[in-house]
């Protein structure tokens, strides 16, 4: 249910505010449309395929960050699944800001007005109030892919107001494969600046509690520039990982000489976003060791990619259709399978989904149909467990799954692990096996599993927890004597 509130001149749709995080973390397609700035938008170039890590004419030309380490070698130079070996690009020449264009702001009149529609809805409950105003800005960023220039978008927003305050890195749940399904493209082309759209309500309300709000939209799913010359590598660690500690460097780029200067490190990530912060964390010591982040959120995540895909494969789930997605997109960027993704589809869907991957934000080409017209009989054969999966998925599986992957742990970073009770996408029983693994391979994790919660729920459900987690990692709180327990589910304080 949705009610207009008149604010500014103009009618702000909150659309329960418990729709608007699960919109922007959740499984979704882009963020809602609700054109008010008079600010010229960028419009994408016609230019085919070169990643435009050029800055736009308009654009302001940033300070550089200071140079940092080289990154360690065994992060980045060895060959994964047969993929030549790259050696990314230095730190110190990413995040240049190609691209700004200023967006939506909101008064703190306005987003308290928000937090009290959505408590009188019953759509979750808050004791927070926002205590700052907020700008938004979209920025193109450069960035790179297996060592090679590249650009993406995200989305910053900020308290307007003097201080140093925490960054808070959100990331978000699936929401297609190409820039059309870009989660900040609303906003891009909305001629109100995204005033009354869900997703810059939810960074903006964030924003008003004291954290700049960086909301990268992922390679591949750029709302600004040139058309990006490959699809979103769908829960595939490194290029996002990347690309969203990228977005970071670009933001305190932009902010320099701001009101608003850009402190602590945190992170948050829903669904394919909690995979993606699990990624940031590990990725983030040996990409962008000037970044340490001082504690993470994994809302929901799929962090055990081998064990989902193992479950998917032997069932006919909702996770099988994710796992088709990762087969076809997982090729596209590393390469090593002679036959491309033939050798996991059967005929027509070789065809069909990599199509409909690229043209259509929903996910819908495999019609519900059984697993054994979907996979090929090599993906079916044997016990269905990964040593049965055929090389080089198994190695596709195994690098993007946290308790499997060759990357290095270096990282030690608080983390709440955040589940829902009764998801059926993934599966909480897979990622409570997963908790343990990563405990008992040293991650310092805190569980909080929602009751009564499916897929989306534990953002809103958990919304106080998840930012009292993160509070408590930047005053330096110690991490409470429960850390590695799986503990029983339990009513979350926000849940209605």
């Amino acid at each position: 249910m949705s009610l207009s509130l008149p604010l500014r001149h103009a009618r702000l749709t909150i659309g329960a505010l418990a729709t608007a995080t699960s919109v922007a973390l959740g499984v979704a397609c882009g963020s809602s449309t609700n054109p008010v700035d008079d600010t010229p938008i960028p419009q994408p170039s016609d230019a085919a395929t070169a990643p435009d890590t050029r800055p736009s004419p308009t654009s302001t030309p940033e300070a550089s960050t200071p140079t940092d380490a080289s990154p360690p070698s065994d992060a980045s130079a060895p060959s994964r699944c047969g993929m030549p070996a790259f050696t990314w690009l230095p730190g110190a020449q990413m995040g240049t800001v190609l691209e700004q264009v200023g967006r939506a702001s909101h008064t703190q009149i306005e987003l308290n007005l928000a937090i009290l529609k959505a408590r009188n809805d019953n759509a979750f409950k808050t004791r927070r109030l926002a205590s700052n105003p907020t700008k938004t800005t979209l920025i193109r960023y450069g960035t790179q892919d297996k060592g090679a220039p590249a650009d993406a978008t995200a989305l910053v927003t900020y308290p307007d107001a003097a201080g140093t305050f925490p960054v808070m890195l959100v990331l978000h749940g699936t929401a297609g494969f190409s820039d059309a399904c870009s989660p900040t493209k609303a906003i891009a082309d909305d001629q109100l600046g995204g005033f009354a759209d869900e997703l810059g309500l939810l960074t903006a309300l964030i924003a008003s509690f004291g954290y700049i709000v960086v909301f990268p939209d992922y390679l591949g799913l750029k709302s600004l520039g040139a058309p990006s010359p490959a699809m979103h590598s769908y829960l595939v660690g490194e290029p996002t990982a990347i690309a969203s500690l990228d977005a970071v460097r670009a933001t305190k780029k932009l902010l320099q000489g701001n009101r608003a200067v850009p402190g602590d490190l945190v992170v948050m990530g829903g669904s394919q976003g909690g995979h993606a912060a699990a990624f940031v964390s590990r990725y983030q010591p040996h990409y962008a060791p000037e970044l340490p982040i001082k504690g993470s959120v994994w809302d929901v995540p799929p962090s055990d990619l081998v064990a989902h895909t193992e479950r998917a494969l032997a069932t006919r789930v909702k996770a099988t259709d994710n796992a088709v997605a990762f087969f076809t997109t997982a090729d596209s960027w590393y390469r090593q399978s002679p036959n491309g993704v033939a050798s996991v589809l059967a005929p027509p869907f070789d065809t069909r989904v990599p199509a409909d991957m690229k043209s259509k934000c929903s996910f819908d080409a495999l019609d519900n149909q059984p697993l054994s017209a979907i996979f090929t009989p090599a993906m079916l054969a044997g016990d269905g467990g990964i040593g049965s999966i055929p090389a080089p998925w198994s190695c596709y599986l195994r690098e993007n799954g946290l308790p499997t992957t060759s990357v290095p742990k270096r990282e030690s970073t608080p983390t709440l692990f955040l589940l829902a009770a009764d998801d059926d996408l993934v599966d909480p029983g897979v990622e409570r096996a997963s908790f343990q693994k990563l405990c008992a391979q040293g991650q310092v994790l805190e569980y909080l599993e929602c009751s009564n919660a499916t897929h989306t729920k534990p953002l809103t459900y958990a919304f106080d927890q998840w930012l009292d987690f993160l509070d408590a990692r930047l005053r330096g709180t110690p991490m409470p004597a429960s850390t590695c327990t799986v503990k029983p589910k339990e009513r979350c304080t926000s849940q209605p």
